[in-house]
């Protein structure tokens, strides 16, 4: 039998930073970030959240795109916007201009300054394969197009359809930047689905031998906020298959992507909160 599966999945998704740059289409651009560090976050993550705001604007010049428009706001709308802007562009050098910390009244301000070389993605907008929609729900609930915030313990299950024939791939994110395969797995091998088909995990005959997902907040937190990745690909592919579980990262796994021909590849982003 399969054990349940917990995912831990908490308050911060990093922009990936590569170390070995191609000298094409690089552009050095220096951005700012900042983060207000909140009841529900701790100062590290406060700073890796103002690094990323910092990459995600860089990106977002390179690239042309904006993805969203604040660098403060802390929801979990923008952690997906910060996996999100990974997908037009990548950091391939990355220096730290400035690193401080700021009063502001009452409030604590976590401010970075960097300067990037960055590479944009480009005709990841001419793949015909789109995610039609993409959701992470309740067990037993309806797909919600308002705020998603499940509570404590609660099981949830992913759900996806592709307008063409397609195989579907399912990361979590951690807040530190670790990525964990949901699917395929060891015990369920990736198998195409069906163009307009729902796509649901676990369906019912895993939950039956035994996979089923649960939220948690993190140990001294009253709440979190999460993020699934879908990826959909029109051929079978292996991602992130040479590190061992625990060791891959969103810089790892953005890489496999970015290398992928962009007619064969559409991604989604879900966001979502977890409270006690």
């Amino acid at each position: 039998m399969i054990k349940k599966v917990s995912l831990f999945i908490c308050l911060c998704a990093f922009i990936p930073m590569f170390a070995e740059a191609k000298q094409d289409n690089i552009q050095v651009i220096e951005k700012e970030g900042e983060t207000v560090l909140g009841e529900d976050m701790t100062q590290a993550q406060a700073k890796a959240l103002a690094l990323n705001n910092a990459r995600r604007a860089a990106i977002e010049q390179a690239s042309g795109v904006i993805v969203h428009g604040s660098s403060v706001v802390y929801n979990f709308q923008l952690i997906s916007d910060l996996v999100a802007s990974a997908t037009r562009g990548v950091i391939v050098k990355e220096e730290i201009l400035l690193d401080d910390v700021k009063k502001e009244g009452k409030q604590i301000v976590y401010y970075t300054k960097i300067r990037a070389h960055v590479k944009a993605l480009e005709g990841r907008e001419k793949s015909t394969l789109k995610i039609l929609n993409a959701s992470v729900n309740r067990y037993g609930s309806s797909p919600s197009s308002t705020a998603i915030v499940f509570q404590d313990n609660d099981e949830i299950q992913i759900r996806a359809k592709v307008n063409s024939d397609a195989y579907i791939h399912i990361f979590n994110i951690s807040q530190d930047g670790l990525v964990t395969k949901l699917y395929p797995n060891d015990y369920f091998k990736s198998e195409v689905i069906p163009a307009n088909s729902l796509f649901t995990f676990p369906d019912e005959k895993q939950r039956t031998l035994g996979l089923k997902m649960k939220v948690r907040v993190p140990k001294n937190l009253s709440r979190a906020v999460e993020t699934i990745l879908i990826a959909a690909t029109k051929e079978y592919i292996d991602f992130i298959s040479e590190k061992k579980s625990g060791e891959v990262t969103i810089t790892d796994l953005m890489k496999e992507l970015s290398e992928m021909d962009v007619l064969l590849l559409a991604e989604k982003t879900v966001g979502y909160e977890v409270r006690k």
